[in-house]
């Protein structure tokens, strides 16, 4: 057991890719800021245009002062939700970030797989060897 903060954070990930604790915590943090901004949409754009619409023709409670609009306070609901995405995806991607691939050193060589520069092959896909290949010239 590791007891720095980059040991915790290690020991942390592995547990919420294990439990998939993590991925529902963040389902739970993005529908929050989803309703809080379906909410403010609601009551700072949408009822404002319907109070606007009735002129105080209603009897309702909510439409009795002139209809003003809250850009304020929609702008700040857009950012919040703007913010709450974008923690969520930076939360999501450090769940399943992969541990980087190692690179490879000169001494090594090439690695398995990887095409030999130097090898040709002709159209039925028989390997030619480079020294029956012309030199191109452009």
């Amino acid at each position: 057991m590791d007891d720095t903060p980059k040991g915790f954070l290690g020991e942390l990930k592995s547990a919420t890719l294990k439990k998939r604790v993590g991925q529902i915590a963040l389902a739970v943090v993005l529908a929050e800021a989803c309703i809080r901004f379906l909410n403010s949409l609601v009551w700072f754009l949408i009822l404002p245009i319907i109070s606007s619409l009735l002129k105080g023709h209603t009897e309702s409670v909510l439409f009795e002062t002139k209809p003003t609009f809250p850009v304020e306070r929609l702008l700040a609901a857009i950012l919040e939700f703007g913010a709450a995405i974008i923690f969520v995806f930076y939360v999501n991607r450090w769940i399943h970030a992969t541990p980087p691939k190692p690179a490879v050193s000169p001494e090594e060589g090439r690695r398995i797989g990887d095409p030999d520069p130097e090898v040709y092959y002709n159209l039925i896909g028989d390997q030619v060897s480079s020294v029956d290949q012309p030199d191109r010239k452009e």
